[in-house]
This record gives C-alpha cells, sequence and structure tokens, in this order.
C-alpha cells in the first residue's frame, strides 16, 4: 500500500523520507527539517492501538484537526475526551497510580498542574522536529508544547448596559461601577479564583502586571461578583440578563456562540485595554502513553503550519507565524498583537514563581470577593 502523505506546507520545502526505511514510507514527503528516521514513527503508529487524548477542548474543537491528522494517518483512530483543566492531571494520576491504561496526549491550561507533572518527570522525552519553527516564548520548557494562545476579554450584554457603561478593562470597569452605585450589585462575574487554577492563573498575570493597583480593582470589583468555575455559565447568564458584566471570560468559548444572531445581538465584547490575559494552553505526551508514535505524530501535526490552521478553524488562536487570521475562525496570536499591541498581551507563561504561594493568594482572593 502506498500512502502520500504531505503537510500544507509549500512544496519546495519537502522532500522524500529517506531510502530504506519501508515501501510505504518512501513514498512519503515531509518538510525537509524532519529527521530522516521520521518514517520509523510512523510505520511504528500502525502497531498501535489508536489514540486517547485527555484535553480541555470540546469535540467542535477538535473536529477540523482530527480530520486533517487522519488524511495523513487514516489507520489512527483518534479519540478525545473533554475534562476540566485539573481533571486531565488527576484523572492521569489516579489511572497511573492503579495500573489502568491512561492517556497518550494530555492538554490542558493550568499552571500550578503543568509545573508539577513536569517537574514530577511524567512526560515522555521528545523533540518535536516542528520546534525550531515555533518562537521561542512558545517553549516553555523541554517536552512541553504549546497548541494556542487563548485570550481572555470582557463580555457584557448590551440590552441591560448602556453604551456609555459598557466597559473597555478593568480599570474601566472599577470607574463605572464606582461612578453608578448599586447598579451593578451581583452583576458581575468571573472566575473563582478559590475553585479553579485556571481562574487563578489569569488573576495571578494580571496581578503581576499591575501589582497592587489590581488588587485595589479586585477589592472593589468582588463584593459586587458572582463567579463561576468555568465560562459557559457565566455566558448563558450574561445572555438571559442574570449578569451584566463579565471580566476574564474565555475568547474560545464565546466567539462562537457570535455565529446565533440572537447572541450577537444581545452580547458585546473587547479585548481587555489594560491587559488581555492570553493562556498558553499546553500539551505533553506521558511516558505511560500506550500508542507513543501515534501521540508524536499528532503532536507534531498540531504544531505544524496545518495543525495550527485546523485548530483555528475549530476555534483555538494559533500562535505559528504565518497562520492568518482569515484562514481560522476567530483570531490569530498575531492578529491579537496587531490589535491591541504587543505591550497590552499577559502571555500566562507559567512562572513558577506566581504559584510559589498560592495559598497566601488564594486567601487574599477569598479577602477581595468575601467569600470564606
Amino acid at each position: 500500500m502506498t500512502r502520500r502523505l504531505r503537510l500544507a506546507i509549500p512544496a519546495a520545502l519537502t522532500v522524500p523520507l529517506a531510502m530504506g526505511i519501508g515501501s510505504a514510507v518512501s513514498a512519503q514527503e515531509l518538510p525537509s527539517y524532519y529527521p530522516e528516521t521520521y518514517g520509523d514513527i510512523v510505520e511504528a503508529s500502525k502497531n498501535e492501538g489508536g489514540l486517547l487524548i485527555y484535553s480541555n477542548m470540546a469535540q467542535y474543537n477538535w473536529q477540523p484537526v482530527i480530520e486533517g491528522f487522519n488524511a495523513l494517518y487514516p489507520w489512527i483512530e483518534v479519540s478525545t475526551l473533554d475534562l476540566d483543566s485539573d481533571e486531565v492531571f488527576t484523572r492521569y494520576y489516579a489511572e497511573t497510580s492503579s495500573g489502568a491504561e491512561t492517556t497518550d496526549l494530555m492538554i490542558s491550561a493550568t499552571m500550578d498542574g503543568w509545573l508539577n507533572f513536569m517537574n514530577g518527570g511524567h512526560a515522555l522525552d521528545y523533540g518535536s522536529p516542528e520546534a525550531d519553527q515555533l518562537p521561542d516564548w512558545s517553549k516553555l520548557q523541554p517536552n512541553l508544547y504549546t497548541v494556542s494562545t487563548d485570550p481572555m476579554i470582557m463580555v457584557y450584554n448590551k440590552l441591560t448596559v448602556p453604551e456609555e457603561m459598557q466597559p473597555k478593562g478593568i480599570g474601566d470597569l472599577v470607574r463605572i461601577v464606582n461612578e453608578n452605585p448599586g447598579v451593578f450589585d451581583t452583576k458581575l462575574t468571573t472566575y473563582n479564583s478559590a475553585q479553579t487554577s485556571f481562574g487563578q492563573a489569569i488573576d495571578l498575570v494580571y496581578l503581576r502586571e499591575h501589582g497592587d493597583a489590581a488588587w485595589d480593582q479586585l477589592d472593589t470589583l468582588g463584593p459586587l461578583s458572582r463567579t463561576e468555575v468555568s465560562s459557559g455559565p457565566m455566558l448563558a447568564k450574561i445572555a438571559s440578563g442574570e449578569y451584566s458584566v463579565g471580566y476574564f471570560i474565555s475568547g474560545i468559548v464565546f466567539f462562537p456562540k457570535l455565529n446565533d444572531p440572537t447572541n450577537a445581538q444581545i452580547m458585546g465584547w473587547n479585548f481587555i485595554d489594560d491587559g488581555t490575559p492570553l493562556f498558553m494552553r499546553e500539551m505533553a505526551i506521558p511516558k505511560e502513553a500506550g500508542s507513543p508514535n501515534a501521540a508524536k505524530l499528532m503532536l507534531d501535526y498540531i504544531l505544524s503550519h496545518a495543525g495550527q490552521t485546523a485548530f483555528g478553524v475549530g476555534g483555538l488562536t494559533p500562535y505559528r507565524e504565518g497562520v492568518k487570521k482569515e484562514d481560522v475562525a476567530f483570531y490569530t496570536y498575531d492578529s491579537i498583537k496587531e490589535e491591541i499591541g504587543e505591550d497590552n498581551i499577559l502571555l500566562i507563561d507559567y512562572d513558577p514563581a506566581l504559584v510559589a504561594d498560592l495559598d497566601s493568594f488564594v486567601e487574599r482572593w477569598r479577602e477581595a470577593y468575601q467569600q470564606k
């Protein structure tokens, strides 16, 4: 059987794989920067039992990626489980501690989760041939790769919030609520940072940027806010009018809702003008993966131009240079940078110093949000 595989790159950058590694593999074409031994990974994947992925993404995010991947590797059956950011790790640890089969590839957005996983030596040692094509800031440490850079934004109900009260940023929201006492009581929403590491990372990066002034802002917004553990309920309640304004809402959850004309009429949004956090969604192959070669192929595909574009079509925010906004559903890293300026991007970059004293942060956050 002869399969002709080609990643979505210019033909001039492709070369045949090395001879002598099997007739089916020698017919493939891959980028010139791929090692000659890459065909060994492709061949080995044919003897594995499919690919199981734990991630905090929905099926509609995955669909274009799996379609593109299976066009290259049709023998690999891909299954994904949509878990929350922390559950990706808790499920993995529970399964490996009991000797059960576990995931082949993990994708999540949780700062302490990834730091604990990597520091614990759980990641398979794998240097992707795509790594040199990616920006240095996206490579946080060996064997850990960035999938996307997804923005946290401001969302409001246009029917309940007059245009002059529609906030452009956190500081602007503080000004508006101070000038309109009583109007926004229990009408604001954001992540519960005492219960979610996802929310913690967003707040911690914003606090790193603005210091004590940010705590002053949260001290004002906290008592007016009701918190949630995910963006879905926040957006549903903003659309219904139960909430008026949500801050640090996940853009990749919100943007697809604008495809609904009713939602587009009701809800407005903007990037946060005093610092838009971009969550670096990370991935790694666990050492206990049952299909490590299929996982390597998927990891490399996600990092490729074709894979980044496919995830962009699925609603994530690709960051690889050369992926164009017009080729994806919503935004790319470069298009966000162009719109708001690089200085206004707050990368959630997994700085260990940010989570060095989480207990103190949570205690202070509970004080600001008046939650015991």
